[in-house]
């Protein structure tokens, strides 16, 4: 490379170097002069917006947004403009919320009390949000104690409340019990030491259950069988009741709506059965390989002369002696149902399980290889002894007691 070249390449370079430097400097006041206008366009786009919800009669709104920005900044660089907005949000709210319960006084009745009484709360949670602005902060705005009014409209709509729940008692149906209970319940929130309030619930609670009367009969014998006897004595599923419905298996004083028998007709047991078979298996596999030769015994060869290669087929032969062990026992039953109320009966439901015992194992004589997956499993188990009557009876109740339940379950 010429003299020339080498300084015309140089000083190219420095240029070069002069340019970036130039830009590297630039570069961060770009960044800056960017973020301040992204700065001041937010806090412009935050004023407007709450201006905007001002114009359109959403006070609680702008209370709640510029109290949250100012409690979590009370540095805030827009404070000036906020704490006018929020004054003025404040008040238009009390206004508003005053204006309301002057036209709800003049008519008291039971739906105006829940109305006056939510209105004092959000009087009282609405100084609640701002009150802690005041200590750190100059706003303008006056603070009044809402105890008084707020005890007396709190008791004023759970009077009503419980008033109306017990017009929907004196009617005496299920229905209209859960429909007071729902009313008790909300009067529980508002003040829980009502007086009368939890015996009343407790009425509506057992005017709105449906109860249930279970019996259930054996009539597939003379005796009951002592195993079946020990699962239907402690048929007393803990999670089969639910909020409105009660399950009474044992002696109950109180009202039965709907009565429920289950009655076992039949337990039959099956012979221990056990049935032995013989079973030939075969399985052809690859045993290496070897040339292909034609009758003369002369080698074969591919159409580029090369001795042809065919696999070596090995016939593997096995004998299974396999054992199948089985045993049955069905229970029969049938359920009525009678509903006491409209003194109706309905019946008989069909209810039947099936208990099934059975077990396979099995040696071999031969090649292992011949055998098929199942059989290897069956030459890894070994007999066992038939369940006894007893034992059956007992996991047959244990099926008809699940099978019950899910049946009671569905009951309306």
């Amino acid at each position: 490379m010429d003299f020339k070249r080498m300084n015309d390449l140089k000083c190219y370079r420095n240029k070069l170097s002069r340019f970036s430097t130039r830009h590297t400097k630039v570069r961060p006041l770009i960044i800056i002069f960017l973020g301040s206008l992204l700065l001041i366009f937010g806090s412009c786009s935050s004023i407007k917006r709450n201006e905007k919800q001002l114009a359109q009669g959403n006070y609680d709104a702008v209370v709640n947004s510029i109290s949250e920005k100012l409690k979590n900044n009370p540095n805030h660089k827009d404070k000036k403009q906020l704490i006018p907005l929020l004054e003025k949000a404040y008040k238009l709210a009390v206004k508003e919320d005053m204006r309301q319960l002057k036209s709800l006084q003049t008519e008291p009745n039971g739906v105006n009390s829940s109305n006056i009484y939510w209105i004092y709360k959000g009087l009282d949670q609405r100084q609640d949000i701002v009150r802690p602005l005041t200590q750190i902060m100059p706003i303008n705005t006056i603070f009044k104690d809402y105890t008084v009014v707020l005890r007396k409209s709190k008791n004023t709509y759970a009077r009503h409340l419980f008033d109306q729940a017990q017009g929907l008692l004196g009617m005496n149906t299920q229905e209209q019990a859960r429909e007071a209970h729902k009313l008790l319940v909300q009067i529980k929130k508002l003040t829980p030491e009502f007086n009368g309030l939890e015996k009343t619930l407790a009425l509506a609670h057992d005017r709105g259950t449906q109860h249930y009367g279970v019996k259930i009969k054996y009539e597939a014998g003379a005796v009951l069988p002592a195993p079946l006897l020990k699962e239907l004595q402690w048929y007393r599923p803990g999670n089969l009741d639910e909020f409105w419905k009660a399950y009474h298996f044992g002696p109950w004083n109180g009202r039965i709506d709907q009565s429920v028998q289950l009655n076992i007709n039949a337990l039959s047991f099956g012979p221990d059965e056990l049935v032995h078979e013989t079973i030939s298996r075969e399985k052809s596999i690859e045993d290496g390989w070897e040339y292909a030769t034609d009758r003369y015994g002369n080698t074969v060869l591919d159409s580029l002369g090369q001795p042809i290669k065919v696999p070596i087929i090995k016939i593997l032969r096995a004998t299974l002696m396999r054992s199948h062990q089985h045993k049955e026992a069905v229970m029969q039953a049938k359920i009525w149902t009678q509903n006491h109320e409209l003194g109706t009966k309905a019946g008989p439901f069909p209810l039947n399980e099936l208990l099934v015992f059975d077990n396979y194992y099995a040696r071999f004589e031969g090649e292992r290889e011949a055998l098929l997956p199942e059989d290897l499993e069956m030459i890894n188990n070994r007999p066992l002894p038939f369940p006894t009557d007893a034992q059956m009876t007992s996991d047959l109740g244990r099926q008809i007691k699940s099978t019950f339940t899910r049946w009671l379950k569905r009951l309306e």
